[in-house]
């Protein structure tokens, strides 16, 4: 995922949702670095890695043309919404429940929004909420 600092936003995702450092590579132009949490992995890159602005618009960076959502699922949504409010993590809203599974949101230092949910009928993965 390319985020416009690379620095704060290995902090947010290290510090806040709890991913390790698996690799760094840095240039003078750019910088990527490797996160993982469980058995999955987030790369993280930007061509600016010291937060400056980008012009104009690289096809390269394709926050301009949407922005990603990330879904993690966690064993307790309560106790995650209260583990990020004790970190003065924002938070946007309370705890949600779409009937499969309770949910919160919180944004990264790009705006790029997060889904922490708790299945509620036992499923570990999204993709056994298709399984019959």
């Amino acid at each position: 995922m390319t985020v416009t600092d690379l620095d704060r936003s290995v902090a947010f995702y290290t510090e806040a949702l709890g991913f390790q450092v698996y690799f760094e590579a840095r240039g003078d132009t750019w910088g990527r670095v490797g996160l993982g949490v469980d058995s999955m992995m987030l790369e993280l890159f930007s061509p600016h890695p010291t937060g400056q602005p980008l012009e104009p618009v690289d096809m390269l960076y394709p926050a301009p043309y949407g922005r990603p959502k990330i879904a993690l699922t966690v064993a307790d949504v309560d106790a995650a919404h209260d583990e990020l409010v004790d970190r003065n993590i924002p938070v946007i809203g309370p705890v949600s429940a779409t009937g499969k599974s309770r949910l919160i949101f919180v944004l990264d230092p790009d705006g790029t929004l997060i889904q922490l949910h708790q299945f509620e009928d036992g499923q570990e993965r999204v993709t056994d909420l298709f399984r019959h």
